[in-house]
């Protein structure tokens, strides 16, 4: 007989479909130093789009930027993931940085849905020097 019970939200097993669901909004992702973000992910359908835009000294908008990458939702028994795919740059010698700090190469991986509850989402991922990155959301 085997007996399944957890205390974190995401011990039991999940489904996709709902957390799926759950995802297709748009976050604002919360820096640590200020509630007032300028960087925006939709997820909808399997598409994500990251928006986000900078700032001169003077508070006027010097670039919008927009890039696009695919997503899914992948639930086992214990762990979600949010596969995060096909972020690219242009020219390979480019740096091409969010707000939050990350480049494609960042983000192209599985990330473990930590939160998503009701207009809060976290996600962490261990990046390809061994470090722990991670975000955190609200809906916007």
């Amino acid at each position: 007989m085997i007996s399944l019970s957890g205390c974190e939200q995401n011990d039991l097993i999940l489904s996709e479909k709902k957390l799926n669901e759950k995802i297709q909004k748009t976050w604002k992702v919360l820096y640590a130093s200020s509630n007032d973000s300028h960087e925006r992910w939709s997820f909808n359908g399997g598409s994500v789009a990251l928006n986000f835009k900078k700032f001169d000294v003077n508070g006027n908008v010097i670039s919008d930027t927009t890039f696009l990458g695919n997503y899914s939702i992948d639930a086992r028994l214990t762990k979600a993931y949010v596969k995060l795919s096909n972020f690219t740059v242009a020219d390979s010698a480019a740096v091409w940085v969010t707000n939050s700090g990350f480049k494609a190469v960042d983000l192209n991986r599985a990330w473990t849905i930590v939160i998503l509850e009701n207009d809060v989402m976290y996600l962490s991922a261990t990046d390809n020097a061994g470090a722990i990155r991670s975000l955190e959301y609200i809906k916007d």
